[in-house]
Order: structure tokens, then sequence, then C-alpha cells
């Protein structure tokens, strides 16, 4: 084998190898493991001196006093950072044509760091370009490795982030449960999700979606290894989906206004013409016989009815002046009080029979106002179903139970002409509807409004038997967090 045959194996060693000219002490050749090991930003070792690289080499041969130092000998070996390692070295000598005399220098890392550096940077070659940006964070928080790609979702070069505590740019107010998610990690190296905010070089926090696994005791990475993904577009795009939605629902509530209009013209009409009436009895009686307690009790209905009219116009502003989303865990039977003057209105007018079977104790986590205008729309669409059965018949019915430890039903129940599975299939269809000048969208915000709420909406049906439509709403509170995790 040739000098360069040579070389050309040495190059791939994992052990690292420096050829140094005797003349001037200059390091004229060095190999890759060599390379890997100084990590500097030009990793070119051929312009330094070798003292540059292994400290008090040549001091060590002039106290030898000699030329070549026959047994192995240890010394610190200069990385770019300006941190050393030991390394064991065996010197050769040998001749060049366009050099004189040399030495090859073959480093045996003393301490094991060889090795670590090259999985590292095999490491580093494998993720480098992986899809988002990689950390391996040690078990305290400090950062040992980060994939160049940092830069482009937080904004901090590599050697920023090297050697800090990635608990630092988390938010505070997060800070606690990621480190309670983070130690509660399985050892395994199974993968878990999490979302969090992290400070981006600019001072603002980002919206992150970071994949871990507890990789500790693998030799190749002997941390915990994350993965980062930049969801804040997403976040905020949601956040902007549930505003336009809610401006969605504060249209239909006007809607549903629009459509109880006669029926609320009709009502607030009877209290209005009763003031009217007895208002004209006291003119008429008051200087007769008598007519003194007949204006009192005059007066008396005349407060009555001004107090009816009041609660009609107090419902109508309550339910329609609602702008802000508030979930509360509230009574089941408060929800339904909000909304049972507009059923009773509603119910009166189509000669139906109300049945309320609501106990009290039972609770939702909810906005009363969103889930009230739900289960109005659910009962206005029962009434609609029951206007071609006999009076007799049309019976609306609104009951709650416990589901579970977790959840509370309501059911909503007509006694209309039911549906075929077709009908039913299409019912939360968009633009699905069997009113004559319906939009098709009630039944799709309320199940929208369900959702947000954590719950379901589904309904049940048979031809001649009427529908049921179910709502399940969480029994405690379940406030939406910035921080998630996903299993």
């Amino acid at each position: 084998m040739n000098d360069h045959d040579s070389l050309v194996v040495l190059n791939g060693s994992p052990h690292g190898a420096l050829m140094v000219g005797e003349a001037d002490g200059r390091i004229i050749w060095a190999n890759q493991a060599a390379h890997r090991a100084y990590r500097g930003q030009n990793p070119d070792l051929t312009s330094m001196e070798v003292d540059e690289v292994l400290l008090s080499y040549r001091e060590l041969r002039r106290s030898a006093q000699a030329s070549v130092i026959r047994e192995p000998f240890v010394v610190q070996f200069r990385l770019h950072d300006g941190s050393a390692l030991p390394v064991e070295v065996f010197e050769q000598r040998y001749r060049l044509d366009n050099y004189g005399e040399v030495s090859l220098l073959h480093l045996r890392d003393a301490a094991g760091q060889f090795g670590v550096l090259k999985q590292e940077e095999r490491l580093r070659h494998l993720l480098a370009d992986s899809f988002g940006a990689t950390m391996i964070i040690m078990p305290n928080g400090i950062v040992r490795y980060v994939a160049p790609s940092i830069q482009h979702i937080l904004g901090y070069t590599e050697q920023e982030l090297l050697g800090t505590n990635i608990r630092s740019l988390e938010h505070a107010e997060e800070r606690r449960q990621v480190g309670a998610f983070v130690r509660a990690m399985p050892k395994d190296g199974t993968s878990k999700r999490m979302e969090l905010r992290i400070r981006h070089a600019d001072g603002h926090y980002r919206h992150i979606e970071c994949t871990i696994r507890n990789l500790t005791k693998n030799p190749d990475v002997g941390g915990i290894l994350a993965n980062f993904r930049d969801i804040t577009e997403r976040i905020e795009a949601e956040r902007d989906a549930r505003r336009r939605a809610e401006e969605v629902h504060v249209l239909a509530r006007y809607r549903t206004m629009s459509e109880l209009g006669s029926a609320i013209a009709h009502e607030l009409n009877q209290p209005v013409a009763a003031i009217r009436n007895y208002a004209a009895g006291c003119l008429r009686t008051l200087d007769g016989p008598g007519g003194l307690e007949q204006s009192r009790w005059a007066l008396q209905q005349i407060e009555g009815e001004a107090e009816r009219a009041t609660r009609i116009m107090r419902s109508v502003y309550n339910f329609t002046k609602h702008k802000r989303v508030e979930r509360k865990v509230l009574p089941v039977v408060d929800i339904i009080a909000d909304i049972f003057a507009f059923l009773q209105l509603k119910v009166q007018e189509t000669e139906a029979t109300l049945v309320l079977d609501v106990k009290k104790g039972l609770t939702a986590w909810c906005d009363k106002t969103l889930i009230g205008q739900a289960i109005l729309n659910l009962a206005l669409n029962g009434l609609e179903a029951m206007k071609d059965q006999p009076c007799v018949r049309r019976e609306l019915r609104i009951s709650a139970a416990n589901v579970d430890a977790a959840f509370v039903q309501i059911t909503v129940s007509d006694s209309g002409a039911g549906m075929n599975s077709e009908q039913l299939e299409a019912l939360f269809q968009a633009r699905a509807t069997t009113k004559e000048h319906g939009l098709g969208l009630g039944l799709i915000l309320s199940r929208s409004v369900v959702s947000n709420h954590g719950g379901k909406l589904w309904a049940e049906s048979k031809e001649g038997e009427g529908t049921r439509f179910y709502v399940t709403l969480p029994r405690r509170s379940r406030k939406d967090k910035v921080l998630s995790f996903v299993q």
C-alpha cells in the first residue's frame, strides 16, 4: 500500500490523524475525524501550528529528548470553542518529497469523545434538513444540539441556542405544565405531541407544535429529541374562524327573533291593549261613586300588564345583545328559563303542549345564550314539524339527564310526522330545510355551537312517531388553553 492509499484509509478512520512538518511544526494534513473534533467554522486545520491544536506537544518532545516518541503519550486536543479533549498520541516518522521530514500523529480519544463527536456529526447530517426544526435537549433543559432550520422557525441561530435553557423561552403561563409533561414522558422512546408558546427572536411568542421523544438512553442521542413545527398561522386562522362563526351565530339570533316576531307582536299587543282599556276605565269612573276603589283595582291590573310586557322586552333584549362568548358551569334549568318566554309564545301560537322535564341539580359547562339559542332552534323545528298534526297530538317535550360523570344530555322531542332514513341522513347538510322560507342553516349552526363546547348534537326519527334531538354538553369546566397535549 503506498502513502496515498494509507491516507485514504486514515481519512475514514473514527480516530483523528494529523501530519505535521518537522521543520516548522505546521499541520499539512488532517483526516475527517480531526476536522469533526475541532468543529470550527473553517475546518481546514492545515493553516495552524501543531501546538495550537495539540497543546504542549513539541514541548513534550523536547523534554523527552527524542525526535520521535516511541510510546503513546497523552496531550490536550484543543477545540474551536476553546475547550479541550484528552487524546492519546502515537507518533510515526516519514519523509515526503514535497515536505521533507514529517510526523504522522494518530490520535485516540482518551475520554471516549471522538466516538460521540462522530455520532453527533452523523446525527447532524441526518437531521439538518428534516421537517420542522430538531433539537436535542438535556433533561435539565439545556440545548445540546439544534438543526440549522430552527432559524426559519424561531429566528435564532444554532450558536445562539446551543447551551441555553429552552425553559427560558417558554411562555411563563405554560412552563409548569410543560415541565410536568416532560417529566411524565415514557422512557421507551414513545413519541408524544404538545402545543405551546415559545418566544421568537423578535420578542413575540409563536404557537409551536412539538413532537418529543425521551431518548436519553439512546447512545446516538443521549437526550430528549424534540421536533418543532410553527402552527401560529393555523391557530390564528382557527381563532378568526371562531370569531366569524360567533358573528354568524349573532345573525342567526336576529333571524330567530324575526321568525318569532309575529308571536312577540301578538303577545305584546295584549298587555298594551289591556293597559289602554284599564286606563280608559279609570278616567271614566274616577269621579263617580266608588270610582276610587275601581281605579285602584284598574291601576293594579295596569301594573301587572306592564310587568308582563317588560318581561317580554327584557327577554328580547338579553337574547339579541349577547356578543361575547362566556362559558360557565350553569344549571340546565337556568338555560331553559332563559328561552322559556319565547317558547311559551310560540307554543301558544301553534296551539301545542309544552312539557318540561328538567330536574334541579343538573349542570352544563356552556355559554348560556349560545346553547339556549341552539335548544330554541331545535324546539322551533319541532313545533314546525307538528303544524300539520291535530292539536291534541302537538306535544313538545324538553328533558335532561346525566349521561355519566362527564356529560349531561338535553333531549328535544316532538310528536310530528317524523322522517325517513334519507331525510334524517341529510338533516345536517348545508341548505337542507323543510321550511318554505328556510335557509337550512339553523341545524348546522346549532351543531357547530354544541361541537365548539365539546359536545355532540344528533337526531333520531321514525315516520309517524316524531323526532328526537339529543344534545350532550360537558358537566364541568373544560376551559380552552393554548397548551394542549395530544396522545
